[in-house]
Parts: C-alpha cells; structure tokens; sequence
C-alpha cells in the first residue's frame, strides 16, 4: 500500500496491533519515509538484503527487523539462519518463488524445519490457509505464522469470512 494510505489505515488501529511494513528491496529514503509516516513496530525485508544492509537498517532505524528467507532444502535453510539469526529479530521462513517476494500461495517441504532450532524468534509462511494449517504447524511446531495469500479472494483482496473462518479453525488447535 502506499505511504498516504497507510495513514488512512493507522487512524483505524486498536491498541493491541502491531505495525509491521513490509518492504522488498527498500531504499533508505523509502524506509526513513515509512519511520516518519508510519512508525511501523517492525520493518520486515522481504528482498535480497544481505546481513550487512539488515544490520545498517536496523541500527538507522532503531526498530526490530523481520527477515523474509526462502526455504529451498535443509542445507539453505541452515546456511541462511545462520547468516541472518544474530541480526535479524524474526526470521520469517517463506517458499521460494520466482514471481513474487511473498503472497504467492505457494508452500514447500514442511519436513525441512521438523527439529528446526533457532536462536531467535520465527515465523512460517508460504502458501498457508485454511485447508493446511494444522498440517503445517503439526509438522513444523512454528512458533508463529504469517498468512496472506490464503485469506484472499482474489490477489490483494482479502475476504472477511475468510480471515473469521482461519482464526476460529486455529483457535481450535
């Protein structure tokens, strides 16, 4: 969403939400913008920012940093936790794809973070709905998940029941 609108959707926050702006590939002006204007909770990098740029965004910023990393096998994901765990706060483990940074439906091999040990907090993603979700938090025991594509009734648009029907079905785990 652009800067504007998030204005328009911050005058709607309850007490209890948490801002996170999502940004993919952001340059500093873009993200000094979005301090300013939003003053997000979290700025999650969903791009190709290596551990030195999250590590610069976070000391210029001064707010915790979410770590979007494309899970592709066992190997990768150990490599990449092991770059990012010591100055990312959350890793958010996603589903590689070609299209897309993120919000693509799409899911990967679960088994890969069965035993999944981290120091620092995580987050699934990739492809999750209504239909997996308990699948997908048996198998992997995440901590915490991020849903988007799967409450969509088209791209973008998000569906009220939906989003009712995933938080009840979850409640109920």
């Amino acid at each position: 969403i652009s800067i504007n609108f998030s204005r328009t959707l911050l005058k709607l926050r309850n007490k209890f939400s948490k801002i996170v702006a999502l940004t993919v590939n952001p340059t500093d002006e873009f993200l000094f913008e979005i301090k300013k204007t939003v003053a997000p909770d979290f700025i999650q990098l969903h791009g190709n920012e290596n551990p030195r740029r999250c590590l610069y965004i976070k000391k210029q910023l001064n707010i915790p940093i979410i770590k979007g990393i494309n899970v592709e096998n066992k190997n990768n994901l150990m490599k990449l936790t092991t770059y990012f765990e010591d100055v990312c706060d959350i890793l958010l483990l996603d589903a590689p794809s070609e299209a897309l940074p993120g919000g693509n439906g799409k899911t990967f091999d679960w088994s890969i973070l069965r035993d999944f040990k981290s120091k620092k907090k995580w987050m699934l993603a990739g492809g999750l709905n209504i239909d997996n979700i308990k699948e997908a938090i048996d198998i992997t025991k995440a901590p915490a998940i991020d849903i988007s594509s799967g409450l969509e009734e088209k791209k973008g648009v998000k569906n009220h029941k939906l989003i009712e029907n995933f938080i009840m079905k979850c409640r109920n785990f």
